[in-house]
């Protein structure tokens, strides 16, 4: 019995991986991944196509560094357009340990929400970048 049930779960991770590999495009969906996935970067949406035309919101977030301590930093942005595209991409070497991940909202929404945290006695630096366009 035991036998079966470990084959039956390696061949459903078999599975997820094969159908993972098979939509390049399913790795930067949150929908997916589930709010709450802190990483160095965020990517999500369709950001390959984004146009400049279509960007809704830019911030540049930099904390320096304070001994002892963490920095943290929430952005907020609220609109009319949904948004199509988020880009957070740390200006600091990912080995510097900042995380930045989506509380609420994001792609498919007309709202989101992005908090970023230093390792402790480091600062953090990103770009933000919102693209979106109004629903038709």
């Amino acid at each position: 019995m035991y036998k079966a049930v470990a084959t039956l779960a390696v061949a459903i991770f078999a599975c997820t991986q094969l159908s993972n590999a098979a939509v390049p495009a399913a790795v930067g969906l949150r929908s997916l991944v589930g709010l709450g996935d802190p990483s160095w970067e965020i990517r999500d949406g369709n950001c390959t196509h984004a146009k400049i035309t279509d960007l809704i919101y830019e911030e540049h977030v930099h904390k320096r560094r304070l001994p002892f301590s963490t920095r943290d930093a929430t952005v907020e942005w609220f609109g009319d357009e949904i948004i199509y595209c988020v880009m957070a991409i740390s200006q600091k070497f990912q080995a510097m340990g900042s995380t930045v991940e989506i509380l609420r909202g994001g792609v498919g929404h007309n709202f989101v929400s992005l908090h970023m945290k230093s390792a402790k006695y480091h600062g953090l630096e990103y770009n933000i970048q919102i693209f979106g366009h109004y629903k038709r």
